[in-house]
């Protein structure tokens, strides 16, 4: 599921996260002014739905695993893993809305990545004139949620796909530039099975390959799934949203 992590050109793994110094700035690396989306890709997963023919045996075993994340007791290995896994063979191909809150809160890779984006962000928007400006980022950044962080994210998507956009209002302050900012934090992962992942639901090892099959056979389909987390920041001058303001989930 997902990619493996990489980085946009020329950019180290995970940009800096300390806040961005005042200043112009005539282009930028990472953002630019419009509202567009950037182009996103996955990687292959197991091949075309429905192409080899349904067997018997396909049948038997889908059912054995849909009976067992059925059982309330049930932990594989978390929720939002199994959430995924009875998306996945409901057959549906649907896309998925996952729970990116709780993947934030729950990974630090993840938590990292997100203040990593948003400083990006306002060193861009400290760039910009007064008045409104739409900004968004010219590519998506890569990151992986490892095992030994959450098995549940682990299992749930792995490696996936993120990037900024928003709306920000620049004006004069009291104490130097007013900032008014409408952030999103997006991610994009194709839940798929690409290889390389292997876990026991039932007392049954379920790999990748295994789970692949039901794909192939139509038993089962891989599908989209998408998360945004929506965050409103205001401030002046030299200040700056500390890490706990990013991180802070609305109502909290």
């Amino acid at each position: 599921m997902g990619i493996a992590p990489s980085t946009r050109p020329g950019r180290p793994p995970m940009p800096s996260m300390l806040p961005p110094q005042p200043g112009p700035f005539l282009s930028d690396a990472n953002y630019e002014t419009g509202t567009a989306n950037p182009r996103l890709r996955h990687d292959p997963g197991a091949g075309a739905w429905r192409s080899k023919p349904i067997t018997a045996g396909a049948v038997a075993q889908r059912t054995a695993i849909q009976a067992v994340l059925g059982v309330p007791t049930m932990v594989y290995p978390g929720i939002n893993a199994t959430r995924h896994m009875q998306h996945y063979l409901n057959n549906t191909g649907r896309d998925y809305e996952i729970d990116l809150e709780d993947m934030i809160a729950s990974v630090p890779t993840a938590k990292r990545a997100m203040i990593a984006e948003f400083r990006q962000a306002q060193r861009f928007i400290s760039g910009l004139p007064n008045g409104t400006h739409y900004f968004t980022s010219r590519s998506g950044e890569s990151a992986y949620n490892y095992k030994g962080e959450s098995a549940d994210w682990f299992f749930a998507i792995g490696g996936y796909t993120y990037w900024g956009k928003g709306m920000a209002k620049i004006s004069a302050g009291t104490i130097g530039r007013r900032f008014e900012v409408d952030f999103e934090y997006h991610f994009y992962d194709r839940y798929n099975w690409d290889g390389g992942k292997k876990v026991t639901i039932g007392g049954i090892e379920v790999t990748d390959e295994f789970m692949g099959e039901f794909h192939r056979q139509g038993l089962a389909r891989e599908f989209d799934c998408h998360g945004k987390i929506e965050r409103h920041f205001t401030w002046e001058g030299a200040a700056t949203p500390g890490e706990e303001a990013i991180l802070k989930k609305p109502g909290r």
